[in-house]
């Protein structure tokens, strides 16, 4: 596989020398590292950690296109459509893989019901971690803000588990199984 140059995409939407820059590289460097962890204990392929890598350093990408005032992005979109924005440059990119887990980094997912009672801007279907990269990465990203003075607080699973619950039952029951086959080991 082909080693993708990330920052030369991440330097094409997020100059370097802009207020966003930091708080981006920080968040998804944390991401990635937790993510590549866990790769490492399930003794994934050198293939999977290295898309691993690239794909969470790239996942957060569409916050470029939001209007996130405490992220210093002035796009015209609300925060949530970041993981729709970011698949489409993604994808504009020439990298569906790493569209997709721009994408299904919503939590554990979301059902199309989700977003038509929460009156999301996406498009009407379910959108859901599917490859075990994707919901590693998707799983090492609940442990990290982007709020500026928080990036560097890693959250507890007690946190992680609050925060998921609030969602429903059936989101917990999948938080629950990448706990058991992500964590447990750990904790």
């Amino acid at each position: 596989m082909e080693r993708i140059d990330y920052f030369r995409i991440i330097h094409k939407y997020i100059p370097p020398d802009s207020p966003t820059y930091p708080i981006y590289i920080i968040h998804c460097q944390l991401v990635a590292n937790k993510a590549l962890t866990i790769a490492r204990r399930l003794k994934l392929s050198d293939e999977s950690k290295q898309f691993i890598e690239e794909a969470a350093m790239l996942h957060d990408i569409g916050i470029i296109r939001t209007a996130t005032p405490s992220l210093y992005c002035t796009g015209d979109l609300p925060y949530v459509c970041h993981v729709i924005e970011g698949r489409k440059i993604l994808e504009a990119e020439g990298l569906p893989r790493h569209a997709r887990v721009a994408e299904s980094h919503i939590g554990v997912g979301i059902t199309q019901q989700d977003i038509i009672d929460q009156e999301l801007p996406f498009p009407p279907r379910d959108i859901f971690p599917e490859t075990l990269e994707e919901q590693i990465i998707s799983f090492a990203d609940f442990f990290y803000s982007k709020n500026p003075e928080k990036l560097w607080q890693e959250k507890s699973l007690d946190k992680i588990r609050k925060s998921v619950a609030k969602r429903g039952k059936e989101k917990s029951a999948i938080l629950e199984k990448w706990i058991h086959k992500f964590y447990a080991e750990e904790h």
